[in-house]
């Protein structure tokens, strides 16, 4: 084997000799990619694989990180959670690139449920502003003989 296809890569203190005819491609990700995040060990059934975005490379001289902000979906709604990924971090969450044909998550379904979510917040708004009306209106009236409303 010529030296031309040899190279001597450092891993965790480990140097090791690749040869660069066998080498594995590796992925390359930059701020903004959507990517596949896998939980294995997140819900009942095992495994988890939920969307994301990588937000973020903190290069911390010990152990560099990558933050991912992922959406998780559940029956009561969808949530913005971020995930760092490193050494000693959330070791074993992986990654993988997002392809727009594994049809993990539409626009049109997040945002139908962002809607959902509003209308119901809504609907506790009008509810909390209907019974403090009916407190100051009603309530408040039955019992300002026994409690005074100033202090003398």
């Amino acid at each position: 084997m010529s030296d031309e296809n040899k190279r001597i890569v450092e891993i965790n203190g480990v140097k090791l000799e690749v040869d660069l005819r066998t080498a594995k491609v590796i992925d390359h990700y930059k701020v903004g990619d959507p990517v596949r995040v896998l939980h294995p060990k997140t819900s009942y059934n095992g495994a988890e694989i939920r969307a994301g975005v990588i937000v973020g490379f903190c290069n911390f001289e010990k152990s560099p990180v990558i933050e991912i902000l992922e959406i998780d979906q559940s029956y009561s709604g969808v949530n913005f959670k971020t995930v760092t990924i490193g050494s000693g971090i959330n070791e074993d969450v992986q990654i993988a690139p997002y392809s727009k044909y594994e049809g993990l998550i539409s626009q049109a379904d997040i945002v139908t449920r962002f809607d959902r979510e509003i209308q119901k917040q809504e609907l506790v708004l009008s509810d909390l502003k209907l019974k403090k009306q009916y407190f100051i209106n009603d309530f408040a009236k039955a019992f300002s003989e026994i409690i005074p409303t100033t202090a003398d």
